[in-house]
């Protein structure tokens, strides 16, 4: 386990590092430097190609973690493994592009009424699709290997800098804005040869085609199990991307800058759960193949109470600064149309951390093709809901949508689990933490606003973590962070 909190620690740190570039770059410098017609451009580009990307690798990234294992016996049928999948990503892709090119007319006229300047940039959309589906593909080979910084570092930061430098490039005029939506691009061709020269240096990678060395009778299991996985996929990256793509269409491309961004300045709340779930995924599969339900119960509920008092507190952080943000933002006037969908995402991404690792259990447990039916039902759900509520309610129309499917999706894995294993996350602590944060709320309503937006944020801000926190040790809401600080202090006691 020493490992995987190792590298789970460092995974978190890169990505707060990571989410602070996205940051600068989403609230400073694309609002300051691009209109919203062009934000909104750039940012469905990118999310239609990932959109697109799970459906052109029919769910081979998933498969690279289950099979490995299973394929690999040296060094020799790792290269071959290696080789064979990039074969199989190409191939998906290759068939993906038959069928997009097919129904490419009825797909695009889709956006022909509010959005028709993402038309002339399709084909930089599909080759921007491949260039993921490659990354996609190398970067679940290297987790598999346990190689998982290099990865994270190219993902989260590189690519996050060289899309500052191109914004950069374009407001001095050296790059058209064409230039930098090809140049975006060209940042994850870079990234894409980043990650393939780290694994030629490690050793981990070269061209073996001698697939005989595999096991044989694995291959129509793999490809079984892709097909399975990339139901399950598509239906997430549905979920989280389909919106902004009905917000171009319907609304236009201004608003769908004003949502992207928004949505993301939500996301912040979501990152620490990505860590804890690098940590009990092993120990939920351990107890699962020990028949350990006493184990799994107890993570269950722990995982949720911890996960819920770091999204209550980012959530609230978050919900008493919007003015301030936006008061910070370059043409903050414009974005500020988004503060309700900061707000309403924001509580359905607390929400979903609150019903804790109830995926993992699911997809580790012998029901696990339960996830994947769900998850298209779910997928299904938002889309009927988007076209309903956007027309009607605007981009908050779209954020409901998506906080609704959220919480609807939680609740269904909630009673499932609740029938097939006779356990449940919550306890006295989940209702501490609720009122601890509706008492932070209160009391922020109290404080002196300064006139300074920087010394106003960051009054605020220590006040309600100090506030909050304080209030959890002392209720004793959760054993695990109740545990850290006593360590913390007796660290502190002796080296004083």
């Amino acid at each position: 386990m020493g490992i995987v909190i190792r590298h789970s620690i460092y995974s978190t740190i890169i990505s707060y590092v990571g989410v602070f570039i996205g940051y600068m770059n989403l609230l400073y410098l694309y609002p300051r430097f691009l209109s919203l017609e062009q934000i909104g451009l750039f940012r469905t580009i990118q999310d239609a190609a990932i959109l697109l990307a799970p459906f052109a690798q029919f769910g081979l990234t998933q498969s690279i973690f289950r099979f490995y294992p299973q394929f690999v016996k040296d060094k020799g049928t790792s290269h071959t493994f290696i080789t064979l999948i990039m074969l199989m990503a190409l191939a998906g892709f290759a068939i993906f592009f038959v069928i997009f090119k097919i129904f490419e007319a009825p797909l695009l006229s889709y956006f022909q009424d509010n959005a028709k300047e993402i038309i002339q940039y399709s084909s930089w959309v599909i080759w921007l699709t491949l260039l993921l589906v490659m990354i996609s593909a190398l970067e679940a080979f290297s987790r598999s290997l346990l190689k998982t910084i290099v990865p994270n570092l190219v993902r989260e930061i590189v690519a996050r800098l060289l899309l500052s430098v191109l914004v950069l490039l374009y407001f001095s005029g050296a790059l058209s804005f064409d230039q930098f939506v090809i140049g975006s691009i060209v940042t994850y061709l870079i990234c894409l040869l980043i990650l393939i020269s780290y694994l030629w240096q490690q050793g981990e990678i070269s061209i073996q085609t001698n697939f005989k060395s595999l096991d044989q009778n694995k291959f129509a299991e793999l490809i079984k199990y892709s097909l399975l996985s990339f139901a399950g996929m598509a239906g997430m990256i549905l979920i989280g991307k389909v919106d902004s793509m009905m917000v171009s269409a319907i609304l236009g491309l201004a608003s769908n800058a004003i949502y992207t961004t928004a949505f993301y300045m939500a996301t912040v709340i979501e990152i620490p759960k990505r860590a804890l779930s690098q940590i009990t995924m092993p120990l939920i599969s351990k107890a699962f193949e020990q028949n350990e339900m006493k184990e799994v119960a107890s993570l269950y509920r722990k995982t949720s109470i911890n996960q819920f008092i770091i999204g209550s507190l980012l959530l609230i952080g978050l919900w008493i600064n919007l003015d301030n943000i936006f008061t910070l933002m370059p043409k903050g006037d414009n974005f500020e149309l988004g503060k309700w969908v900061v707000i309403i995402i924001g509580f359905g991404k607390m929400m979903d951390m609150l019903f804790g690792p109830s995926s993992e259990i699911i997809v580790l447990s012998k029901y696990y093709q339960f996830n994947i039916v769900l998850i298209i039902i779910l997928a299904s759900m938002v889309i009927i809901a988007n076209n309903i509520l956007i027309p009607r309610y605007g981009i908050e129309g779209a954020a409901w949508g998506s906080a609704f499917a959220l919480i609807i999706f939680n609740l269904i894995k909630f009673i499932f689990i609740y029938i097939k294993f006779g356990i449940q996350p919550f306890a006295w602590a989940t209702l501490k933490v609720l009122v601890i944060g509706g008492l932070t709320i209160a009391i922020n309503t109290l404080l002196f606003k300064f006139e300074n937006t920087l010394i106003d944020l960051t009054f605020r801000s220590t006040v309600v973590t100090l506030v909050f926190t304080s209030l959890v040790i002392w209720s004793q809401a959760s054993t695990d962070a109740n545990s850290i600080i006593t360590k913390l202090i007796s660290v502190f006691r002796k080296r004083n």
